[in-house]
């Protein structure tokens, strides 16, 4: 007996082995593991088709644009009217994906990745879609993030809500309390494997996607590795924390699925509606109405007093003629930067409230791990609204490089034959990476840390439950060893060797 407790393995490895069993022998559990994986290659196969879409769209932009010159060209040009064709031209614009795109679609699926801008004003162009899609921005997108964010907790919770209170409802309590080690340790290991089973889920959907995306293993890949590695933790120390209060198993599964729901549903819509109500932003509709209604009003008034506020923001065209009787392209183009010009401020009223609520999403991050982790992604993919505003920025810095480039062929009176359409300016886009959203990273961090603190709590709690001492009263089970006493492995080894010889 001696020298077979001699070669016998060590109580832990003995004891995760039978863990392991009792996980793997789980069909349910296998088949959870397998849906989720399945869940996750479709998000990210349909990520990648999406992207590829986007870029098939955007390279066809340039040659559409060639068409459509061609196309004004010729049909206006027996009236030789430069003014009339540029009204209807328009220039494409893009927001290129990058890599990581396709693993989450943030704002894309609401705010238009590619544009075409015309020569008139601005505002109607660029905020009319603001309303776009309801029904799309109300149900949202099965991508990556979506089961990173939402399906891999629920799975956890699936496989872990029972660790403690299994032995309750099997009737194992007594021969779990008999063995020689503390019961926090039984709990940390069978989480341990059970982590280990969704991390290799996790880490199999992450070399998918490197494989099938092309992911470059970069500083980016590892903020967003550290980050899903820390929600997953964090959702394991909930369940240990949960499975500390010794409740059976259906409390376990109603609070860990309350904890679920409060966390990625409920606080995060809470949160969204006090940020929406404590900084209203004015624009869209409203934005496109004022600037419409500035517009139509100058049909209505002498021509002089369109053009003067227009002369005052581009003096260098003060001394251009503007007939008072009849219709006039210059006076229409400066009719059009007038109305732009009315509503500015607005305009800037509006960026200056969406970058507010921006921030505040950041704060709320620092208490909402979802929240957290949807920000790192949507950043890192270049999908959130921080650069949907510097897009649309860069899009009035280029239609002012379009006017730049028009107005001396305009208010020069110039004819077809004086636009070039390679001369014209292009813009796309890049979605070049940002910096990495720091506050998310630190809010999945810091909520870790605030709940990895309650875990020693947690333990005590768990090894000073009196489940041995009514166990030894009711003559069903051991006395457990005292705390700092070396378990023997003895035990472990006979239930190794009888599980050996129950499977022979």
């Amino acid at each position: 007996m001696s020298s077979f407790l001699a070669r016998s393995p060590g109580p832990l490895l003995v004891r995760a082995r039978l863990e392991l069993r009792q996980v793997l022998r789980a069909r349910i559990v296998l088949v959870a593991a397998a849906l989720l994986l399945v869940a996750g290659v479709a998000a990210i196969v349909d990520g990648a088709a999406r992207v590829a879409r986007e870029r098939d769209v955007i390279a066809t932009l340039e040659p559409a644009l060639r068409e459509e010159e061609s196309y004004l060209r010729k049909t206006h040009a027996s009236s030789d009217d430069l003014g009339l064709v540029l009204y209807y031209l328009a220039m494409p614009v893009a927001h290129a994906p990058n890599e990581w795109t396709a693993l989450s679609t943030g704002l894309r699926d609401v705010h238009p990745y590619s544009r075409h801008l015309r020569f008139i004003g601005l505002v109607p162009q660029l905020y009319k879609s603001d309303i776009q899609n309801p029904l799309k921005q109300l149900s949202g997108s099965f991508d990556y993030g979506f089961v990173l964010i939402f399906l891999v907790p629920l799975f956890i919770i699936g496989v872990s809500y029972d660790v403690r209170s299994r032995d309750d409802d099997l009737g194992t309590e007594p021969l779990v309390c008999s063995q020689p080690t503390r019961l926090s340790r039984v709990l940390a290991l069978r989480l341990a494997l059970r982590a280990a089973l969704v991390s290799a889920v996790w880490l199999a959907l992450l070399a998918f996607s490197v494989a099938w995306l092309g992911l470059p293993l970069d500083a980016r890949a590892g903020a967003f590795a550290l980050a899903s590695l820390a929600y997953i933790a964090l959702w394991f120390v909930v369940v240990f924390l949960v499975a500390s209060l010794r409740r059976s198993s259906a409390w376990n599964a109603i609070s860990l699925v309350g904890a679920w729901i409060a966390w990625c549903v409920l606080l995060p819509a809470l949160v969204n509606l006090a940020i929406i109500t404590a900084s209203p932003a004015h624009g869209g509709v409203e934005l496109t109405l004022a600037q419409r209604q500035e517009m139509n009003a100058g049909w209505d008034r002498p021509k002089r007093a369109t053009m003067e506020p227009f002369f005052a923001r581009r003096p260098e065209w003060a001394r251009t003629p503007v007939p008072e009787d009849r219709f006039s392209w210059p006076w229409y183009y400066a009719m059009h930067e007038v109305g732009d010009a009315h509503v500015a401020r607005q305009v800037e009223g509006y960026h200056a409230a969406l970058a507010r609520r921006e921030r505040w999403t950041a704060r709320a991050a620092l208490v909402l791990p979802p929240l957290a982790l949807e920000l790192v992604l949507d950043r890192m993919a270049g999908t959130d609204m921080a650069t949907e505003l510097a897009f649309r920025d860069s899009i009035a810095a280029y239609h002012e490089q379009l006017k730049q480039h028009v107005y001396p062929l305009l208010f020069n009176g110039k004819g077809l034959a004086a636009l070039d359409i390679d001369a014209v300016p292009r813009h796309r886009f890049d979605g070049a990476p940002p910096p990495l959203h720091l506050s998310g990273l630190a809010g999945l961090l810091g909520v870790l840390a605030l709940l990895g603190a309650m875990i020693p709590l947690a333990v005590r709690r768990i090894d000073a439950t009196p489940w041995l001492e009514e166990a030894s009263a009711s003559g069903k089970g051991a006395p457990r060893p005292a705390a700092g006493q070396e378990p023997s492995g003895a035990p472990y080894a006979l239930l190794a060797r009888d599980d050996e010889a129950r499977e022979a």
